[in-house]
């Protein structure tokens, strides 16, 4: 009687070493072959000859960047880097106002950024067009073999099937319902596309470049076109299976307060996404946009204007506030990250937080959480979407 499950094969085991290897040179950056084998336990016949597979397959190089060695005894050891030219990534973050393009060569290293805007009105399948023809012509801009593209990450607006690559729900654009990404993208561009949420690869990006935050789970906030958040503890982003979940937009604070665009009353993104800012300010201010908001919000030489300015923070924080104190109870967090499009309105958030932090008591033990501003920076969104190829390029299992 069969159990269900298949053994694995010789071949798989190697090919499941190759890619640890290639995960370890990648996280660490010159390695040598002994270096590897005190990490990993394997034995030193078993990584000279995946050494020397990976350099028969240019991944591999040995690198002439000086590097201090610990080995005090025999040869002096060569120490290896990943082949930058080895292969590519594609990342792709968007919103219904914008998308990112970034190319990644296999060290991480920028090869090419960019942003456009997205009209209002389009709907889904124009939405498909748009990024299929970005993707391309960033390829094609950056001067590279369309056949040294490992994978395309997209960072989606919205609730998402990161196992289907489907966008199940999101509002700003029509027709975004149970919408399928992956498919339409891989037979399109005859590339392998990782989907997950947007929110989810830009904290992503901020736990991987930020080693503060790794001491404990963090909770990102997005302040955009809506409300996003994402939760990470020990490196992952907390799904559902293969839903993302924390979809804070729709948190209701008020249950008879304002209309939504889900139909509810009260939602967190009624009051506290760009359009709902920009509404609420421009009774005292008018704005085109978040960023605008760097001079506006501390720079008046009214003195009335700016009470008013800062009675806005105080009630945009207080209803954040509000919002946290439910997350905590939920997930106690070690960190939140308050991330907008002006650093300004995050800081301001941040200090409003702690102010009502003060008076309130943190599960477990009366802890109180970090509170960290971050600026939205669309090179580190599409360098997050970029991150879920890399991490299924580098996975022991993975099938790239």
């Amino acid at each position: 009687m069969k159990s269900g499950k298949t053994a694995l094969r010789g071949k798989d085991i190697r090919k499941g070493n190759e890619k640890l290897v290639l995960r370890l040179i990648q996280q660490k950056d010159n390695l040598s072959q002994s270096e590897v084998v005190e990490i990993t336990g394997l034995k030193a016949p078993t990584i000279l000859r995946i050494f020397n597979n990976l350099e028969e397959q240019k991944l591999i190089q040995v690198t002439t960047r000086p590097r201090e060695s610990v080995e005090k005894k025999g040869r002096k050891p060569v120490f290896y880097t990943l082949n930058p030219e080895a292969g590519y990534i594609v990342g792709v973050e968007f919103w219904s106002d914008a998308a990112t393009v970034v190319i990644s060569n296999l060290t991480r290293e920028t090869i090419l950024s960019q942003t456009i805007e997205i009209n209002k009105g389009i709907d889904g399948q124009q939405v498909l067009l748009i990024l299929k023809e970005l993707i391309e012509n960033a390829i094609k801009s950056a001067g590279i073999d369309p056949d040294m593209v490992i994978g395309v990450g997209l960072g989606a607006p919205g609730r998402v099937d990161t196992k289907t690559g489907k966008v199940i729900y999101y509002s700003r654009i029509n027709g975004l319902v149970n919408f399928d990404l992956k498919t339409y993208l891989e037979e399109n561009l005859n590339l392998p596309v990782y989907v997950n949420n947007n929110c989810s690869v830009i904290a992503m990006n901020e736990y991987n470049m930020n080693t503060e935050i790794k001491k404990g789970p963090i909770m990102a906030i997005l302040i955009r076109g809506g409300v996003g958040g994402a939760y990470i503890n020990d490196g992952k982003v907390l799904t559902a299976g293969s839903i993302t979940t924390v979809e804070l937009g729709h948190i209701s604070v008020d249950p008879k307060g304002r209309e939504c665009s889900c139909g509810r009353r009260g939602c967190l993104e009624t009051y506290l996404s760009e359009g709902a800012i920009l509404e609420d300010l421009s009774s005292i201010v008018v704005l085109d946009s978040l960023e605008e908001l760097e001079k506006s919000l501390h720079d008046s030489d009214d003195p009335e204007i700016q009470g008013k300015v800062d009675a806005f923070i105080r009630e945009k924080g207080d209803i954040l506030s509000h919002t946290i104190q439910n997350l905590n109870n939920l997930f106690s967090p070690e960190s939140y990250l308050i991330i907008s499009r002006s650093r300004t309105f995050s800081e301001d958030l941040v200090t409003r937080v702690k102010e009502a932090d003060s008076r309130f008591t943190f599960a477990p033990g009366g802890r109180h959480p970090n509170f960290i501003p971050v600026e939205y920076n669309p090179l580190h969104a599409g360098m997050g979407a970029c991150d879920l190829v890399f991490s299924e390029y580098f996975r022991q299992d993975g099938h790239l």
